[in-house]
């Protein structure tokens, strides 16, 4: 596979790529090695929306081990989560993320069955690797599907991609024209999304779908 591929020397442990848009409810995309009953239990549960290294991942920028994600974790669903992932051998591991400019958020674990001392020491050593691994398979995916055509029932959510990307525009300050030009669509384009973004949101304007979608952690 590419991922696998694209680790390289990392080869040889498990591995499991997540992604998502950031507050859409959708199902996430899952690419990994882990064994495919805990893959299904995991897929089927949405066990996602509980996950404590999802949910650190979310606040964080940089790689860290599971460890630090459960000792944040306030959740004892979460915690229970991890304890029965340790019965597929899922025991310690650590993740890298990366959050894109489209509102992305995607992650990559790694773990190890072998000795913890050393799993570690391996991940200092190849951290570099490892993080460019996942922003080249994570832009490899965006290169071949949008993100609609990827999770097709975010459109189904808020606002599509493009309604998105025409508030945050809006938000920075910029024009009609200036976001048509942007776009390659036209003003008149540009004036549909803000009259459906504004519907969806339950405001008048421009000035209050920003607002109201910041305040629904949208932008």
């Amino acid at each position: 596979m590419e991922l696998e591929k694209l680790l390289g020397d990392v080869q040889g442990l498990s591995y499991a790529y997540f992604a998502a848009p950031k507050n859409r409810e959708v199902t996430p995309l899952i690419v990994s090695n882990y064994p495919s009953r805990w893959l299904k239990a995991y897929k089927n549960a949405n066990y996602h929306l509980i996950d404590p290294i999802i949910h650190h991942g979310l606040k964080s920028c940089a790689p860290f081990a599971w460890s630090d994600a459960l000792q944040a974790c306030g959740n004892d669903k979460g915690l229970e989560l991890f304890r029965r992932s340790s019965q597929y051998r899922i025991c310690f591991g650590a993740t890298f993320t990366l959050h894109d400019a489209g509102g992305m958020f995607s992650s990559l674990s790694l773990c190890d069955s072998g000795q913890q001392a050393d799993f570690e020491r391996r991940m200092a050593d190849q951290q570099g690797q490892i993080q460019m691994a996942l922003i080249r398979f994570h832009g490899r995916l965006l290169s071949l599907r949008t993100v609609d055509e990827l999770f097709p029932e975010s459109q189904n959510g808020p606002l599509s991609a493009r309604e998105l990307g025409v508030l945050k525009l809006v938000m920075m300050g910029k024009v009609y024209r200036e976001i048509a030009l942007m776009c390659a669509i036209s003003e008149r384009t540009v004036k549909f999304h803000m009259s459906n973004i504004s519907e969806k949101l339950q405001v008048c304007n421009a000035k209050q779908a920003v607002y109201e979608a910041q305040r629904q952690g949208i932008l």
